[in-house]
């Protein structure tokens, strides 16, 4: 696998997918149905959004999924330092290390489509 196949199934599956999972379910959860107080806020939130900034509250959280990913990318690649900085990570596929320039071309997929749909920023 190479370092950007590793950062566009990354991609797919923390950042897309979770939004959608989210989106599913906020909305299709009933307030009644829902049992833990979190969700029970979340839903009332959410709930209390006017239908215009329901989509907008989506975006949030997609680029909340966004920004954690980079920045959790950003600490793999040494780019990003935890603590006191004595870390050194690699991310290795099989015998290759491919981890070195993960945020950055993250972050260029991730401008690549944005551009699709307009920015996010």
């Amino acid at each position: 696998m190479t370092p950007k196949d590793f950062v566009v199934q990354l991609r797919t599956a923390v950042v897309d997918e979770n939004t959608e999972i989210y989106r599913d379910l906020f909305s299709t959860t009933a307030m009644e149905a829902a049992s833990d107080p979190y969700w029970k806020r979340a839903l009332s939130m959410f709930e209390a959004l006017p239908l215009e900034h329901r989509e907008t509250f989506f975006e949030v959280v997609r680029q909340v999924s966004v920004d954690a990913t980079s920045n959790i990318l950003g600490v793999v690649d040494g780019v990003t330092t935890m603590g006191d900085g004595n870390v050194e990570l690699r991310l290795m596929c099989g015998e290759q290390q491919i981890s070195g320039d993960l945020q950055s071309l993250f972050l260029v997929e991730e401008e690549r489509d944005s551009g699709k749909s307009g920015s996010r920023t």
